[in-house]
């Protein structure tokens, strides 16, 4: 992605693959004998809408397959109730989804519709920070009066973003302070549903559930 910017301001790029494969993330490898895994292609999701339509790629031939079912947990046998689920697996249909999570917890599977949906909102006030750079808090304090409402006119995407916070600042400040496991005790009350919602706290993080700030 750098460097295609770089192309496309006119500066002469190379672009060196440091395995023996090309492809980077988005290379298919048989890591275990008789099963294809995609080495980090899943983080696409963090490749901003923007650099789509900058770079073209569309027209380059992307395709994006959407993960569907996005998560399958199996459970072990020696936890296994008798009669009871085997597995619980979340994909993009709600009614589906209250299904599955029903099968643990009737009360879990009304909790993670009002889950879901609280955590639509950060998103909603968080997503469009990611393609602003920060204030410089620094150049902020030495401007003048008129340099700082220039500065303010800017940052209108703050404004929108602490008016859909507001309303639910204290949760906002839980999830990006306290660790996983705090929030999801909170939420829910099956041990499958919480450890599938708890992997993506660690994806990449090199951290536990019980890390602060993970959740």
């Amino acid at each position: 992605v750098a460097s295609a910017y770089l192309s496309k301001a006119g500066l002469s790029t190379a672009v060196l693959e440091r395995r023996h494969v090309i492809g980077g993330a988005a290379v298919t490898e048989e890591i275990v004998p008789g099963y294809k895994f995609s080495r980090a292609s899943y983080v696409l999701s963090l490749l901003r809408p923007q650099i789509f339509e900058d770079l073209k790629l569309k027209e380059h031939g992307l395709k994006v397959y959407l993960r569907d079912p996005s998560s399958y947990t199996p459970i072990r046998s020696d936890f296994q109730k008798p009669g009871g689920p085997k597995s619980l697996t979340l994909g993009m249909c709600g009614r589906k989804n209250h299904e599955e999570i029903a099968k643990f917890s009737p009360k879990d599977a009304e909790n993670y519709e009002k889950y879901e949906q609280e955590l639509e909102k950060f998103v909603e006030a968080v997503d469009p920070l990611l393609d602003h750079a920060p204030i410089d808090m620094g150049a902020m304090s030495q401007a003048s009066l008129f340099q700082k409402m220039a500065i303010l006119k800017n940052q209108w995407h703050l404004i929108k973003a602490g008016k859909i916070v507001g309303p639910v600042a204290n949760s906002f400040y839980e999830l990006m302070t306290a660790p996983t496991t705090k929030i999801l005790d909170k939420w829910f009350e099956s041990e499958p549903l919480k450890a599938t919602l708890a992997t993506d706290s660690c994806i990449g993080a090199l951290i536990s559930p019980d890390t602060p700030g993970s959740g």
